[in-house]
């Protein structure tokens, strides 16, 4: 019988150079797959463990210095490191004290009340269906004073439509930093008998009071230099507005009080210069206009069409 060997290509065969450079090669690789691997674990190890440290020494060092809010930040990247969020929670107060400017500021009102939210530019805002639903929960259901601080950051405007249809809400108290109130901030709050505006505001946007039917009496805010249209519109309950002290406010827009049928009394200021058509149509109880100015401004106002109960009511001057 015969046998067919396969003989070996002395071309296939590698020499001992090319052996060398394979082995070489080998040895390269395995060491940058280690290194990799040394570089994932390190990676690893200062994600859980040396990053969460240094992020909580340095939140405790930034808390000792009163930097609450790099505190905040540093203690919310310890994330579960020993008692990191109890320290978030007192650099959170520490920070809503901060910014408020007063002890009590309440910086975890969402928490505790979920109907409201705070956007991370500071704009707050309510949701009436959970507001509603928690019920026996709160103390005073209908009162709302928005916190200066929520979650650890500062109130500085309120959401369109905050309070829309909000029927349940009997009172509401504006924050300190708030400068305008939006379009329909209020519309159809037809429950609320009081508000309590801030010094800082300075807008009153169109329809903020529209249909706020129980509304009792409104002061506005000397700071105040717009008011919009139908910002008071069929506040049947109005009885009085002081707007005496807005200086800085020329006109009064189309329809501002029109159907206020209870209002009996106003002070407007002497920087008015313009009250558009039906401003005060059918407020037909308004007898008393107090004007900052004197009998010479009061008459130079521009005032237009719609507004008899104005001109046949008796203007005190000087306040």
């Amino acid at each position: 019988m015969l046998f067919s060997v396969n003989e070996v290509d002395p071309r296939d065969a590698n020499t001992p150079e090319q052996a060398a450079k394979i082995d070489r090669s080998i040895r390269i690789l395995t060491i940058i797959v280690i290194a990799l691997a040394a570089v994932f674990l390190i990676n690893m190890l200062s994600t859980r463990v040396f990053a969460p440290s240094s992020n909580y020494k340095n939140g405790t060092a930034a808390m000792q210095e009163g930097r609450y809010g790099e505190a905040v930040e540093y203690f919310t990247a310890a994330g579960d490191y020993k008692d990191a969020a109890d320290q978030l929670a007192r650099a959170k107060q520490s920070y809503a004290n901060l910014l408020a400017g007063k002890e009590d500021a309440i910086s975890y009102m969402s928490a505790a009340m979920p109907w409201y939210s705070v956007t991370a530019d500071g704009m707050f805002a309510f949701a009436k269906d959970p507001y509603e639903k928690a019920g026996a929960l709160v103390l005073n259901p209908g009162e709302i004073i928005i916190p200066d601080v929520l979650d650890g950051i500062l109130i500085t405007s309120i959401k369109e439509k905050t309070f829309l249809n909000a029927d349940t809400v009997t009172s509401v108290v504006i924050p300190d930093k708030v400068t305008a109130l939006p379009d329909s901030c209020f519309y159809n709050a037809t429950a609320m008998q009081t508000v309590t505006l801030p010094a800082s505001l300075s807008v009153i946007a169109q329809r903020a009071f529209i249909n706020c039917t129980s509304l009792q009496s409104v002061t506005v805010p000397a700071g105040v230099r717009e008011i919009g249209l139908r910002a008071f519109n069929n506040c049947y309950a109005l009885t009085t507005a002081d707007l005496g002290a807005c200086d800085g406010l020329t006109t009064l827009e189309s329809y501002t009080f029109s159907e206020c049928y209870a209002l009996t009394e106003i002070a407007l200021p002497a920087s008015l210069t313009a009250i558009e058509e039906n401003a005060f149509v059918n407020c037909e109880s308004l007898k008393t206009i107090r004007f900052g100015g004197t009998e010479a401004q009061w008459n130079a106002i521009a005032v237009s069409e719609g507004n008899e109960a104005l001109l046949n009511a008796n203007v005190v001057f000087g306040g």
